[in-house]
């Protein structure tokens, strides 16, 4: 999937000027209408995608999860989302043409950005080197910054929802339109945890219908007044296992809140039985031949989806 949210900057009661802001966003903070007759945001779905429709989570390992994929989406579509690009080594924010993303086209005109970062850029800073909006624009530095892998999330609401430490963004060393410094990052924030939703990647038999505790403090930071009970509890999910890193090369990493031990079989893509383990914290998968493999929790019906590189 894909988001095109509409914008708008400078618009009555906007909060910082010279910024762009989703345009749902913006009319719930200007608290009227700013885009008569057009679309607050387009997302588009991958129609030869296998598509499971159920709303209940119980997704099939061979298929994806609407649902999950959708809420993703829209959560672009209210502002969880940069105009961030590269084009060789130079960085740039508020550089992204519709020509960028064709042969996708929005019904709504393509804003005129005049390298004018998002509100979500604005809170975009490297450890080292600093916030990208103080950075030239277009820049090398910032070019650097996109794909430090080091990239940080410093509002103060996000902050507080992560122990006091800046969440992690997506920003690998080969920067990737679409995905880069627009996510949470994947290998901190694996499938199985609270706050897989705006990670980048979603793998087949893979649900969650919860936006997370990060998702819901960036939300905030951005802009949103959050209800008080918006989020609070997903209780299936809190039961659910995860690994990481996935695609994964040597060592396997286990998230399992059971308070029990209980044993795990790992089966590969033709459902072939590999490995029963006891439940540790990690598993050595460097025997493993490169491909797609089921990891199965015995007694709880769940499993996890996982490729060796």
């Amino acid at each position: 999937g894909i988001t095109f949210p509409n914008g708008r900057k400078d618009f009555p009661s906007a909060p910082v000027p010279q910024t762009w802001y989703a345009t749902a966003l913006a009319n719930a903070i200007a608290g009227t209408e700013l885009n008569p007759g057009e679309n607050d945001f387009e997302f588009f779905l991958n129609s030869s995608t296998d598509w499971y429709y159920g709303t209940d989570g119980a997704t099939p390992d061979e298929q994806h999860d609407l649902v999950s994929i959708a809420l993703h989406e829209m959560g672009h579509g209210l502002g969880f989302v940069g105009l961030s690009k590269k084009e060789g080594g130079t960085g740039s924010l508020g550089l992204l043409l519709q020509s960028d993303f064709a042969p996708l086209v929005t019904s709504f005109p393509w804003p005129q950005l005049d390298t004018l970062p998002g509100i979500f850029d604005r809170f975009l800073a490297h450890p080292q080197t600093g916030p990208l909006e103080l950075m030239e624009n277009p820049g090398t530095a910032l070019g650097s910054a996109m794909t430090s892998n080091q990239l940080r999330f410093n509002g103060a609401f996000a902050m507080d929802a992560n122990g006091g430490i800046e969440p992690r963004i997506y920003s690998p060393s080969v920067f990737a339109l679409g995905s880069s410094c627009v996510h949470l990052n994947e290998s901190t924030y694996p499938e199985g945890t609270p706050n897989e939703l705006m990670t980048p990647f979603s793998s087949a038999g893979s649900a969650n219908h919860w936006p997370g505790p990060l998702c819901l403090a960036i939300m905030r930071d951005i802009g949103w007044t959050i209800a008080p009970d918006v989020g609070l509890a997903e209780h299936s999910h809190h039961d659910r296992i995860g690994v990481y890193p996935n695609p994964v090369i040597d060592r396997l990493n286990l998230l399992v809140p059971f308070q029990h031990t209980r044993t795990a079989t790992i089966m590969d893509a033709m459902g072939r039985t590999v490995e029963t383990i006891g439940i540790i914290n990690s598993i050595d998968v460097c025997l493993l031949a490169p491909g797609s493999y089921t990891l199965r929790v015995e007694g709880t019906g769940q499993v996890v989806r996982f490729m060796k590189q």
